[in-house]
């Protein structure tokens, strides 16, 4: 399999302070790569390094086996038509149309995508005449992904690109995420939507004080942390709760107890013979988000671990599932530009990108 990205033995420092100590990793062609870690990891800092906006001070960084920073003005110019970027601090001119900007963007490379067609597969037609600077948040966000996709990257770079949007355009920018993998292209995903991050990655790589802590797929992950997940109603104490065995955390949110444990039947054996009548049980197994909690912590005191409800709990249908189904009155509703990834009059990128 053929590498997009390779970084070998990577450090850097602003001033005295290290911000990446000996990173190393391979991007292969086709994946997905996410990258997560709390704020002041490193993220931002690896990202500018690899996009040469940044000058390399040790290690070695190659982008389609072009080293970026062997200042030979032709081969980085090569390279930077092949890549696509939506940083965090992205913006655009606020006078400029959207569809002005698609174009211009587009002007810049060799083999552009169809600006039309891409309007239309992002479901952006409906703004394409409206200015830059009277978007709303979630659109802006939509529109600076087209200037990312326009020029028909084999390389993306896609910082937070889900941020503002609500949840009909995040399901279209999952579905054309998924579409251009499918095609091919390499993508590098930063987010702190730990949802997003399990459902699109290949692999993660998780970043703390500017080392990598962990590189594998969200599934392998995730086992590392074999803790189960109880949500309960008692009747006993919150003291009582946390005394069960093998309870590792307890806490109690509106009239359930919600309880991290290393051994659910140990736990759930001595629950039943304490409380013969507990109600709406549910168990699960780690996700994605209490995994990176996990490996974020310090000690088992670290407050940031608080266990979320919405993570516990097994429904038929969620919340976003839900309020889906409450904006679509039926399949032939043409009245929404964005279609959700539930509906089957999503365009396909298959047209559009080579």
């Amino acid at each position: 399999m053929n590498i997009t990205v390779e970084v070998q033995s990577l450090s850097y420092r602003y001033n005295q302070t290290n911000v990446l100590n000996d990173v190393s990793f391979k991007i292969h062609t086709g994946e997905l790569i996410c990258l997560l870690g709390s704020n002041g990891a490193g993220k931002t800092t690896l990202i500018n390094l690899i996009l040469n906006r940044l000058t390399l001070l040790e290690g070695q960084i190659h982008v389609f086996e072009n080293d970026i920073n062997n200042n030979v003005k032709s081969s980085n110019s090569n390279v930077a038509q092949r890549i696509g970027v939506m940083l965090q601090d992205s913006t655009a001119p606020e006078r400029a149309t959207v569809v002005e900007l698609i174009e211009l963007f587009a002007s810049y490379y060799p083999n552009p995508l169809d600006t039309e067609q891409l309007i239309i597969e992002l479901g952006i037609k409906y703004i394409e005449q409206q200015r830059f600077g009277k978007l709303s948040g979630g659109q802006k966000q939509i529109v600076l992904f087209a200037l990312a996709l326009c020029g028909d990257p084999d390389l993306l770079f896609l910082d937070e690109p889900s941020v503002g949007m609500d949840v009909n355009v995040r399901r279209t920018l999952w579905k054309i995420i998924e579409e251009l993998k499918s095609k091919g292209k390499t993508i590098i995903l930063t987010t702190h939507y730990l949802g997003e991050a399990d459902h699109l990655a290949d692999r993660i790589l998780v970043l703390q004080n500017g080392k990598i802590i962990a590189d594998d797929t969200p599934d392998v992950i995730k086992a590392r942390f074999e803790n189960k997940h109880i949500k309960a109603i008692s009747k006993l104490s919150i003291e009582q709760i946390q005394n069960l065995p093998c309870v590792s955390k307890a806490q109690k949110v509106g009239k359930f107890y919600e309880v991290i444990t290393t051994n659910a039947q140990n736990t759930l054996k001595q629950w039943f013979v304490d409380d013969d009548n507990l109600l709406d049980l549910t168990v699960t197994s780690t996700n994605l988000e209490q995994a990176f909690i996990q490996m974020m912590q310090s000690d088992e005191s670290d407050k940031s671990s608080d266990i979320s409800s919405k993570d516990l709990t097994v429904t038929s249908t969620n919340l976003e599932q839900a309020f889906i189904q409450m904006m679509q009155s039926d399949e032939s509703d043409t009245s929404s530009d964005i279609p959700s990834k539930t509906t089957s009059k999503t365009p396909s990128l298959n047209s559009t990108i080579n």
